[in-house]
Order: C-alpha cells, then sequence, then structure tokens
C-alpha cells in the first residue's frame, strides 16, 4: 500500500513537471533564431521567441542573437530582442565585445540609439569612439542621450583635437556639452618624462611628445597621446581602462606604472648612453 502511494506521488509530480518540460528551449529553435537574426527577419525572431527560444541564448564564443542583428544592421530585429528582455551587457569570450562595440565597429547609428536606451552607462564608450574615429553621428548620439562623465567629455575633446583628421565641429559640440581641456603640465615637467622604460618582463614602451602632448608608444603601435590626470598621472585621450603613472626618486624619474584594468606593470627608465 504505501509502495502504491509512493508511486502515485512520483506519477503527480512528474505530470506536474511535464509542461516545463515541454516549453524548455530547444537548441534547434535557438539555431533558428540566430538565423533568423542574422538575416534580418523580424517576424521570424518574433514566431521563434513566441515558440520558446532563449532570447539569451549563447552561440560560438558566447555571442547571442542581438550581437549577429547589431553586427549587420538589422535594426528591427534588433528593437524585437531588446524588447522581449535581450541583455546587452553580455560580452563574448574572443574579443571582450558586447552588441555595442559591433553597432559602433560598423557604423549602424540607428542601433547604437537603441542600445544606448538600455545601456545608459555605456554613453562614454559612445562618445570615446566617435571622438577617436572621427563619426560625428555617434558623437551626436552620445551628447543626445547625456549623462557622460567629466573625465570621458575631457577625453572625447583631446581626441577630436589631435586626430588625424581633426574636426572644429567635434570640439565645438563637445565645448557646448561642457568638455573643458585637461589639465595642463608644464613644458619642463612633460620633457622629463621623455624616454625608454622597460619591465623585467622585456617590455618596452616609449614616451614622447606629439604636438606639444605627451604620447606612449609601444612596439610596432601608433603613438597614444595622453592627457594629464595629475602632474604624474596619465590616460590615453581616447580610451578608458589604461593609466600611466611616472615615479619618482629625489625629483628624478625612475620608472613608470602601467595599469591595464586590474594588472599593474612597472616599467624601469632605461638611461641611454651618450656616445663617447
Amino acid at each position: 500500500m504505501k509502495l502504491k502511494k509512493i508511486i502515485i506521488i512520483l506519477l503527480a509530480v512528474f505530470a506536474f513537471q511535464l509542461p516545463a518540460i515541454a516549453q524548455k528551449p530547444s537548441q534547434e529553435l535557438n539555431d533558428q533564431l540566430w538565423e533568423a537574426a542574422r538575416r534580418g527577419d523580424a517576424a521570424a525572431v518574433t514566431a521563434l521567441l513566441d515558440k520558446g527560444a532563449d532570447v539569451n541564448a549563447k552561440f560560438r564564443y558566447g555571442a547571442t542573437a542581438l550581437f549577429k542583428a547589431a553586427e549587420r544592421g538589422n535594426t528591427e530585429v534588433v528593437k524585437v530582442l531588446l524588447a522581449r528582455g535581450a541583455d546587452v551587457s553580455v560580452k563574448d569570450t574572443f574579443y571582450g565585445a558586447t552588441a555595442m562595440t559591433w553597432a559602433l565597429d560598423h557604423n549602424h547609428d540607428d542601433i547604437v540609439s537603441e542600445l544606448l536606451e538600455k545601456s545608459p552607462q555605456s554613453v562614454d564608450e559612445v562618445l570615446l569612439t566617435g571622438a577617436r574615429e572621427n563619426k560625428i553621428g555617434i558623437l551626436r548620439i552620445a551628447l543626445a542621450k547625456g549623462g557622460a562623465t567629466p573625465t570621458a567629455l575631457t577625453s572625447a575633446l583631446v581626441a577630436a583635437a589631435t586626430s588625424d583628421k581633426k574636426s572644429d565641429e567635434m570640439v565645438e559640440l563637445l565645448k557646448k556639452a561642457g568638455a573643458v581641456p585637461p589639465l595642463e603640465i608644464d613644458a619642463a615637467t612633460l620633457q622629463s618624462y621623455i624616454g625608454k622604460y622597460k619591465g623585467d618582463s622585456g617590455r618596452e614602451t616609449n614616451i614622447t611628445l606629439k604636438d606639444g602632448q605627451l604620447a606612449v608608444v609601444f612596439p610596432g603601435q601608433q603613438p597614444l597621446v595622453l592627457m594629464a590626470l595629475d602632474k604624474t598621472s596619465f590616460k590615453p585621450a581616447a580610451f578608458d581602462g589604461l593609466s600611466f603613472t611616472f615615479k619618482l626618486e629625489d625629483n628624478k624619474v625612475t620608472g613608470l606604472e602601467f595599469k591595464q584594468g586590474a594588472t599593474t606593470t612597472l616599467l624601469k627608465r632605461i638611461e641611454e648612453t651618450k656616445p663617447q
């Protein structure tokens, strides 16, 4: 009798779980969602989501359907995915990129605007991309959204003013938005930082001057113009996430602390020997 009761209970639990099992999104539905997003079929995307496809299903390198729609410029698909709960903060495992990264990289201004509505914290990234890459449409989207940090506004101003394709229009737009020039460091101090620096791992970098601005040059790379945060600390004008702090002993520059995210590397200054 007890066994019969147990069986009845187990059958009841199994029956209760059947709808959940039946509704579980299948990989086939998710794969179809990816393809529909890729080809820009908003109606198919909607239908597949209604059938149970996972709007945040992960594909190669952790990318989602939103990535592919943003990359391809499929605005209507992006709107559907966002309305159905697509996560704009997802980063892939290869580039560390987001859907916003792809939209910016492919100049899909409408999609950048849509994503920014869901991810207002991305405004600094959008602003700097516009200034750095001379994309005035992207810059206008960021300024219209508002909320950029003072540091980002200043960085964008420096990037726009020092770009190879300098845009006076961008500079004026940024100034009207409240961007102010960075802290000015006297020429003698800047001159004292110029030189070669090397880490224990062999990593090297050169500090030089470019158009009166301090710049960092990694081997094989173009110079990155720096802006001052204070008298010894600088960051690339066009990027966030990097900082450079000069180390002094008895008023003499002895090294350079390079910080990237949570990683800090100390580079020692190499004293160049003068020919006899």
